[in-house]
C-alpha cells in the first residue's frame, strides 16, 4: 500500500516539476523583455532629444563597428529627425530570436513600439537589442 501511494506521488509530482521549470522560464524570459524594454525607451529618450552622439555610444559595439558615428548621426538626422519629437509612444510587445539574418547566433530581442510624433501622427518603431557580457545593447532601429 505505501508503495502504490509513494508511487502515486511521484507520477503527480513530474508535471509539477515540469510546472515549475516552465514557470521559471516564463519569469526569466519576462524579465529579459521588461529589461530590453527600458533599454529600448531610454535610447529613444536619446533620438528623442535628437541626441544621437549619445545613442551611438549605447548601440553594441558590434554595430558600432558597421559605420562611425558621423555616419550614424547623419542617418538619424535624415531619417529621425524630420518626424520631430515623439508625443506618444505605447509597448507593443517584444519577441526573443536566437538568429538574424548576417549576424551570429546570439541574444536577440524585438522591442516594438506604436508612436505618434509632431510630423507624424501614427508610426510604428521597432528596436533591435543584443544581449553582449550580461548586458543589452541596441543593434538596429527602423520607423514605419
Amino acid at each position: 500500500m505505501h508503495r502504490v501511494v509513494a508511487v502515486l506521488i511521484c507520477i503527480l509530482l513530474i508535471p509539477l516539476a515540469g510546472c515549475a521549470t516552465h514557470s521559471h522560464i516564463r519569469t526569466e524570459k519576462r524579465a529579459d523583455e521588461n529589461t530590453t524594454r527600458a533599454v529600448a525607451e531610454r535610447w529613444l529618450d536619446m533620438l528623442d532629444d535628437g541626441d544621437y552622439e549619445e545613442a551611438f555610444e549605447h548601440e553594441s559595439l558590434r554595430f558600432r563597428i558597421s559605420g562611425t558615428q558621423k555616419q550614424f548621426v547623419r542617418y538619424m538626422q535624415g531619417r529621425r529627425a524630420p518626424f520631430g519629437r515623439a508625443a506618444s509612444r505605447k509597448f507593443i510587445g517584444a519577441a526573443s530570436m536566437k538568429k538574424l539574418v548576417g549576424l551570429p547566433d546570439g541574444d536577440y530581442e524585438s522591442v516594438l513600439f506604436k508612436s505618434t510624433f509632431e510630423n507624424k501622427s501614427v508610426a510604428a518603431e521597432r528596436v533591435i537589442l543584443t544581449k553582449e557580457s550580461d548586458r543589452w545593447h541596441v543593434i538596429d532601429y527602423r520607423i514605419y
